[in-house]
């Protein structure tokens, strides 16, 4: 039974098949995350530089009491 175990080789192309579609998934699944990053990178960018660029100079001179002609 071990013996023909060992010679039986009518597995080995669905595990290599499994294998080049694992490695295959891997490579996309780097490449998706590093591009999501280079993304996340980019717009905590955008949005650091828009907080930088605002303006928080408020000023309201508020009302006038006018003098009373009489």
């Amino acid at each position: 039974m071990l013996k023909q175990l060992w010679n039986d080789e009518a597995g080995f192309i669905v595990s290599a098949e499994l294998i080049l579609v694992a490695t295959l998934l891997v490579i996309g699944l780097i490449v998706g995350m590093s591009e999501v990053q280079h993304a996340v990178v980019s717009e905590l960018n955008d949005v650091g530089e828009a907080i930088g660029c605002l303006n928080q100079s408020y000023l309201f001179t508020g009302f006038i009491k006018r003098k009373n002609n009489g």
